[in-house]
């Protein structure tokens, strides 16, 4: 008995081993994972607005179904100052499990809470109407060129911004302010079409963000544009006053 005791010992020290290097490997995996989703959305987020996407943290927890990013920042077109389009405080999806090893993995609701953009006007255009434009265009030249068959794809069930703000920076005001945004739902984002590349998830989360920003920015410049006109109005008739009144005084 004592030398079947000992014998086995190679035996369940192998076991031991196996368990360690799978052990060690399942916590490698988890922890590319992050960097990988992290690499993923800086890449699409360039390639979808044609500026610096960075993000600070990401935490995926598969097993648990759910996901989060923080720290999720869009940069400014070449020629604004401002020091960055878009920002968004805490990102947390949910996912279905079930769905994971499918053609089109499914992010049953999206959540991005504290989002905070720069709405920067320069001339006659602002950095989100650049952003918007390039989003376009290359949104047009990827139907043109036609989607890889093997590209990944995605589908994202709910998409929701809530607690979104916009600092205006204008000509037309003597100092930036800012405005809070209505919360953005967008649903169904790669659900007809089996999934959308993640250029196309990330357009399509963007997209209405920017929207709605500009939508405000725009807003407050024709407020503040017409107030700029009827003060300089006001200031021409004031003067026109002062000249009539300094003439009748001349001519007594």
């Amino acid at each position: 008995m004592r030398h079947a005791h000992y014998g086995n010992r190679p035996v369940f020290g192998a076991i031991g081993l196996v368990v360690i290097v799978v052990a060690v490997a399942v916590a490698l995996v988890v922890t590319q994972l992050d960097r990988m989703v992290g690499d993923a959305v800086e890449t699409y987020g360039r390639a979808a607005t044609g500026t610096d996407v960075n993000v600070g943290s990401v935490d995926i927890a598969l097993t648990e179904g759910r996901g989060g990013l923080a720290g999720l920042t869009v940069g400014n077109p070449a020629g604004f100052t401002t020091d960055y389009a878009l920002r968004i405080d805490d990102i947390d999806l949910a996912l279905d499990l079930s769905s994971l090893s499918s053609d089109a993995p499914v992010v049953t609701e999206l959540l991005m809470d504290g989002a905070h953009l720069n709405a920067e006007q320069r001339g006659d255009a602002t950095n989100l109407t650049e952003i918007q434009s390039y989003m376009s265009r290359s949104s047009g030249e990827s139907v043109a060129g036609g989607a890889a068959e093997d590209e990944t794809r995605i589908i994202i069930d709910r998409f929701r911004l809530t607690n979104a703000r916009v600092t205006l920076t204008a000509n037309f005001l003597s100092e930036p302010e800012d405005l809070e945004l209505d919360d953005v739902v967008v649903e169904g984002i790669g659900r007809s079409a089996g999934g959308a590349t993640y250029t196309e998830a990330a357009e399509a989360v963007l997209a209405p963000i920017l929207a709605a920003a500009r939508a405000a920015a725009q807003g407050r410049l024709r407020s503040a544009a017409g107030e700029a006109a009827r003060e300089e109005i006001e200031e021409e008739i004031e003067e026109e006053a002062g000249d009539r009144l300094k003439s009748l005084l001349d001519r007594d």
